[in-house]
């Protein structure tokens, strides 16, 4: 083959591959998947969003992708949120509220009463932990009768370790039965939390270790219906890690929620009407620290 020859067939080598690269990047310019937009306008990797979930900016965490629940958005305006130098956040006409058990021992209902605090949630009792035994707080009824008489508007909650429909019942009818017919303005809470293993309470011994969030929602519903069927007002407790990763919120949509979340701001995207918002409180009339509340739309 001569020179020339040689030359020509090089020639049309590269013209060929030139032909075969642009060819290529057309098809992949015209069957690339869209991109998704990130936060901001600018444009990201995509992410695949699994069936019956949605992609969220939570304002601590950043992005998220939480349970898509047919339940009602927050509906608070998180500007309107104000934290005074006396830790107690405030919201327009929301009302400032404590909870206690007998962890706080004794309660001067009076001096709570006067520092502004409008309504409290006593802690009726709770399941052990490891043998399933009903008990009484040793203070329910002393805070629940002096908290009334001092003025307060009062609801309850119960701490439990509920692992079946059957158990959560006869939660709610422990409780029914310690309120003896009393009034209350406030609900009677479910308050169902994951036991933590310890060096005195080892895994095996805890009997909630390990359920699942599909039998808890069940004994929360269960709770409530109860309560709701004896002419109270029922209400689930819950943190946003219980809400996006444990509860069936939908499947509870018919009673009040009561959240969970000792930030300057609620971060969670689902409603709710009362919101705990420290552990860690100063309150005059208790020696100890106590839980703070606020009632978004007050009973």
């Amino acid at each position: 083959m001569s020179k020339e020859q040689i030359r020509k067939l090089s020639f049309i080598c590269a013209a060929v591959a030139l032909a075969v690269v642009i060819i290529a990047v057309i098809i992949v310019f015209f069957t690339r998947e869209p991109q998704e937009e990130e936060p901001g306008g600018a444009a990201g990797p995509s992410r695949i969003i699994p069936e019956g979930m949605r992609l969220v900016e939570d304002i601590y965490a950043g992005e998220l992708i939480i349970p898509d629940f047919d339940i009602p958005e927050l509906k608070y305006d998180r500007k309107g949120f104000s934290t005074g130098e006396d830790g107690i956040t405030r919201y327009k006409d929301a009302v400032m509220g404590v909870d206690v058990s007998e962890f706080q021992g004794e309660v001067d209902w009076y001096a709570v009463k006067a520092a502004g605090v409008e309504f409290a949630i006593i802690r009726v009792g709770y399941r052990g932990m490891t043998q399933g035994l009903l008990t009484e707080d040793s203070h329910f009824a002393e805070n629940f009768q002096n908290s009334g008489s001092a003025g307060l508007k009062r609801g309850v909650y119960f701490f439990s370790q509920a692992v079946t429909e059957q158990e959560a019942v006869a939660e709610a009818d422990f409780v029914i039965e310690k309120l003896a017919g009393e009034k209350l303005e406030y609900p009677i809470v479910f308050d169902w939390e994951p036991p933590v293993p310890s060096e005195e309470l080892p895994e095996s011994s805890l009997r909630a270790h390990g359920c699942s969030g599909e039998d808890v929602t069940k004994c929360a519903a269960a709770f409530c219906k109860r309560v709701k069927e004896s002419g109270y007002i029922p209400c689930v407790y819950f943190n946003k890690h219980q809400a996006y990763n444990f509860y069936d919120l939908e499947k509870l949509k018919d009673y009040d929620f009561w959240y969970a979340e000792y930030n300057p701001l609620p971060a969670i995207v689902y409603n709710f009407r009362t919101w705990q918002y420290s552990d860690a409180g100063n309150i005059p009339g208790i020696e100890t620290t106590v839980d703070l509340d606020i009632c978004m739309e007050p009973y």
